[in-house]
């Protein structure tokens, strides 16, 4: 595997970790607003995921231009958290989230050019 694909390959797993971390806390703010034990794990969870994509996009920059990975690791991030909220949640997934979704693709693509 090329450093390139590994590059892209952990920014996928930071976005990932991104997007987990967003899911865990809408689910800590699901139930209740006050702070009780299960909040805080959720919010705890929600920490650790986001310092483990903070490391894989950390690896991810050593192998990628950072002008290349912050647009393709927030891309991905955004597509997953719209198919998590979509799947998870039962958010809509109208056509203008699918539409900007696809020119945050095109985007990045034309950076990696």
């Amino acid at each position: 595997m090329t450093p390139a694909m590994t590059g892209y390959l952990w920014c996928a797993l930071a976005a990932l970790a991104s997007a987990m971390a967003t899911y865990l806390i809408k689910l800590a703010n699901q139930n209740a607003a006050d702070w009780n034990l299960v909040r805080i794990a959720f919010l705890g969870g929600a920490g650790a995921t986001y310092a483990l994509g903070f490391v894989c996009y950390s690896v991810a920059l050593q192998k990628l231009d950072m002008s290349l990975a912050y647009p393709v690791m927030t891309g991905i991030a955004m597509a997953m958290v719209a198919a998590i909220g979509f799947a998870a949640l039962d958010e809509p997934l109208t056509i203008s989230k699918v539409t900007g979704m696809a020119l945050i693709a095109l985007g990045a693509f034309a950076l990696s050019r």
